[in-house]
């Protein structure tokens, strides 16, 4: 079941909550072709497009968090890194399929397939919450 955006997840800046909305869609898209039955070329497209927009959405914030001053901006970023790393780490071990193709994505071992899927369920909602909803004040 896709992850659906709730105003819950609204702090109020209209192109952070864009590209939330948007990085939602790359994780339903994500999790949507890891749960079907796809070429793994496939499923690295998704999540290399996942990780190229993250990116991109975490400069977007830490640029607007230093024109704001904003005081957890050192805490924040980091975050931000941990979360870059936490989506390496567990799309490694799918990636590391690559070189016994060809391959679906039926083929996924399950507990790589689950640490995937639980890391996309909760790391952008919690980001979200943890974290930006910090910033709502400030921008």
């Amino acid at each position: 079941m896709p992850i659906v955006w709730r105003d819950a997840f609204s702090i109020g800046y209209r192109q952070i909550d864009d590209d939330h909305r948007h990085l939602l869609d790359l994780i339903n898209i994500v999790e949507g072709v890891l749960t079907g039955e796809y070429a793994l070329g496939r499923l690295f497209d998704a999540i290399d497009d996942l990780a190229t927009y993250t990116r991109q959405h975490f400069a977007l914030e830490e640029r607007l968090m230093m024109a704001a001053m904003y005081p957890g901006i050192d805490r924040h970023k980091a975050a931000h890194r941990e979360l870059i790393e936490q989506l390496q780490k567990a799309a490694k071990p799918i990636r590391e399929l690559k070189a016994a193709e060809p391959l679906s994505t039926l083929t996924i071992p399950e507990e790589a397939r689950d640490a995937l899927v639980g890391l996309l369920r909760h790391w952008l909602v919690d980001h979200i919450i943890k974290e930006d909803m910090q910033l709502k004040s400030v921008l």
